[in-house]
This record gives C-alpha cells, structure tokens and sequence, in this order.
C-alpha cells in the first residue's frame, strides 16, 4: 500500500509538472503568436493525436496484458511497434499536401512532414516505456517524463522568442522531448528490455488481434475528440479555432492531469485482478468516484477564476476565452472517466467492446456536433461538447460499462451524476449572475 502511494504521489507530481509545462507553453504561445497560427498548431495537434494510436495500435498495452512473456515474443511486439512507428511517419508525409489543400493552408504541407520525425523515434520508445509501467517502475518513468519535458519546454521558449518559428517550434520541441525520453529509457532499461532479431508469428497474429479492436477503437475515440477542432477549421477557420483551442485546451487540464495517473495505476492493476468480478467492481466504482470528484474540484476552481485565469495566461487580448468556458464545463469534468472505462478493458483484453462502443459514442458525438455546425456560432459547438459528453456518459453504462465490469446502474450513477449536477449548478449560477473572483 504504501508502494502504491509513493507511486501515486509520483504520479500526480509528474502529471501536475506536466500540465504546468502545456500551460507555461501555450501561455507564451499565445503571446507570441496570432490567432491563426494558433488555429495552424491546433489542426496539428489534431492530427498528431490521431496519428499517436496508429504509431502505437496497442501494443504497449498488449504487453502489459500479458503478464508472462518470453524474450522472443516481447522483441516481435517491439518490431511491429518500430514498423508501425515508421509507417505512420510515411502516411503523414503522404498526407501532408491534401491536408493543406483541404484546409486551404500551404505552410501545413511542410509542418505536417516535420511532425514525421517525431514518429520514427516513438516507434523505439513505446515498448520502453511499456516496460517501466509494467513492473511499476513508475517513479523512474516520471523523473525521466519530467527532465526531458524540461528541456523540450525550454527549447520550444527559446525558438519561439529568438527564431521566427512559431509552429515548427512546437513540433521541434515534441520531437526533443521523445528524443530525450528515449535515451534516458535505453540508460536506466534492463538489459532483458532490449529487443533481439526474433520474430514469432503467432505473437504477431495474436497482438494484431488484440491491438485491431485497439487501434479501430482509438481511432474513431480520437477523431470524436478531435472532430470538433478538425471541422471548425475547415468551416469556421483557423483564426476561430485558435480562440477555441484556448479554451478547449483549460478545459481539459484535468483530463491531461488524471489520465495518465489512471493508465498507470489502474492499467496493471485492472490487469493483475481480471479474473476477479468482485475485485474488479469495487476497483472501477471506487476509481470512477475518485476520478470525477478530483475533476470536478479541479474544473470548478477553473471556472470560478476563469477570466482571471485566462488574462494571466493568455493576455488581456485573449480574454474572450473565458466566456467559452462554462459552455465545457461537462466535457471537463466527466471526460476523464473515459479513461478509466478504456484502462479496463484493455487490462482484460476486451477490446472488442472497446471498438464497438467507440462507434456508438463517435456516432452520437458526430450527429451532435454536425448540428451544432450548422449554426456557425462558437458558443453552440462549445456546448455540443458538454451535450455530447453527457449523452455518452448515459449510453456507456448498458453499451460498455455492464457488459465488462457488471456494476448495478444505480451505484454507477451514484458516483459520478450527484457531483456533476452540484458542480453544474454552481457554474450556471456564477456565469448567469457573472460572480467570478477576479484578483
């Protein structure tokens, strides 16, 4: 228990760190840049997160799944992560141009491949990485995040202050960061980590299988979470989506603080208690309680500062983010329990679920945000996601959450819906009666 602890302080220090880097990164960004190269960083953003699952296709998390594994089959999950990591890099080359024309942006073709770079070296990385959380060396994994995040942060300060870079300065800072991570991982890694020219087949048939449902799953989860942005640019520009960006990217400061402390922690430990309904039930509806209590806490202190928190952050020039807040506020505090729901079923190996799931959830969040896009009113897609999030977080219970864990309908509300509503109303009343604290 105490192990567990010391991880999760860890845990949260590095995430916490983390965060503070984003915000430190974007506060200068919004300083030194527009608001249509921050639409250009945005639409990258994007497309890096979608690419990320393709690079990866679950094979970190299928290793971690099996708990006994030889040598010759953990070097063949590796190959196929470097393969796919250079495959993607390949794909987004190739799609570099069309999404430039799409977007009517030039300069996208060039930053686009520059992000290719970064793939190569993710490739090599991921399986590392695997291996730490697996045999919860956690607290190592951390310190490494939080160094190689540390020097990426000040190179990417650096470009942007002292060169004319502005978007390729927060590609090249990403590409440092993995590029450090790396050697810090290859350094302190055991020797039996390293991979050998093996291959089995039927390992690679079985991680395909398994990392299919994964990889289709992800997809369609990434392209709902990006949907929005991807469309607004498209429809509405970049110079709008840079505004958006802003205050979608506050909002989901929970999420980026809490997932990966739930992918870490929860991920092995769903692992190692799968054959245990009973377990199983009284881990999810205790993590889920902990999870949307600590975002809510975390999103309501958002909220109640906001334009304080944005004229910091951003500049007075930016403070027409605030108003965009309230209108997310239920994106930010229940989004983060999707990051539990997926840790488990990965940990069981049910990511067929997964998969379907994903696609009634990016169905209803399509048709949600399709309608909203018809209004072309920033404020109305704003609240599509809070709608959507809602929606999503009903439907997950019959569709997802029952067929894996088996938990009751009421104890599963009882966790998470009392808090949303009283965080809600809190937020309706401090918007309506405009009672932010300002300092």
């Amino acid at each position: 228990m105490r192990d567990i602890k010391k991880q999760a302080i860890w845990l949260f220090s590095g995430t916490c760190f983390a965060a503070l880097m984003q915000i430190l990164q974007l506060s200068v960004l919004a300083r030194t840049t527009g608001a249509r190269e921050l639409g250009i960083i945005a639409i990258i953003n994007s497309i890096l997160a979608i690419a990320m699952v393709l690079q990866d296709m679950g094979m970190s998390s299928y290793l971690i799944h099996r708990q006994q594994i030889t040598r010759k089959e953990q070097s063949t999950i590796f190959w196929v992560n470097a393969m796919l990591g250079a495959m993607t890099a390949g794909l987004l080359v190739l799609m570099a141009y069309p999404l430039a024309l799409f977007y009517k942006i030039p300069e996208l073709t060039g930053l686009i491949a520059l992000t290719s770079l970064n793939f190569l070296i993710l490739g090599g990385l991921s399986q590392y990485q695997a291996h730490f959380i697996k045999i919860k060396k956690v607290v190592l994994l951390v310190r490494i995040e939080m160094f190689s995040k540390l020097i990426a942060f000040m190179l990417t300060v650096a470009l942007l202050y002292f060169t004319p870079l502005r978007p390729a300065a927060v590609i090249l800072g990403l590409f440092t960061n993995a590029l450090i991570k790396l050697i810090c991982m290859l350094y302190f890694s055991e020797k039996s980590w390293h991979p050998t020219f093996e291959f089995s087949g039927d390992t690679f048939k079985a991680a395909l299988k398994y990392g299919s449902f994964q990889l289709g799953s992800q997809i369609i989860n990434q392209f709902r979470t990006q949907a929005d942005s991807l469309l607004l640019a498209k429809f509405l520009g970049p110079e709008v989506l840079g505004i958006y960006s802003l205050a979608k990217d506050l909002v989901l400061q929970p999420l980026k603080l809490l997932t990966p402390v739930i992918n870490r922690l929860a991920l092995p430990r769903f692992a190692e208690k799968q054959s245990s309904e009973s377990e199983l039930k009284k881990i999810y509806l205790n993590s889920t309680f902990a999870i949307c209590s600590s975002s809510a806490l975390l999103f309501l202190i958002i909220g109640i500062f906001a334009p304080t928190v944005v004229r910091i952050l951003y500049g007075a020039h930016h403070e027409q983010v605030a108003v965009l807040i309230p209108y997310m506020l239920l994106l930010g505090v229940l989004r983060p329990m999707g990051g539990l729901t997926g840790a488990i079923t990965q940990a069981n190996g049910k990511t067929h679920i997964e998969f379907y799931w994903n696609i009634i959830a990016g169905v209803v969040m399509l048709g949600i945000l399709a309608l909203a896009l018809l209004s072309k009113n920033i404020l109305v897609i704003a609240s599509a996601l809070s709608i959507s999030q809602v929606t999503i977080s009903f439907l997950v219970y019959p569709f997802f959450i029952k067929p894996i864990v088996d938990v009751g309908l009421l104890p599963y509300l009882r966790n998470w819906l009392p808090t949303t509503i009283v965080v809600t109303l809190i937020i309706f009343l401090i918007n309506h009666y405009q009672l932010y604290i300002s300092l």
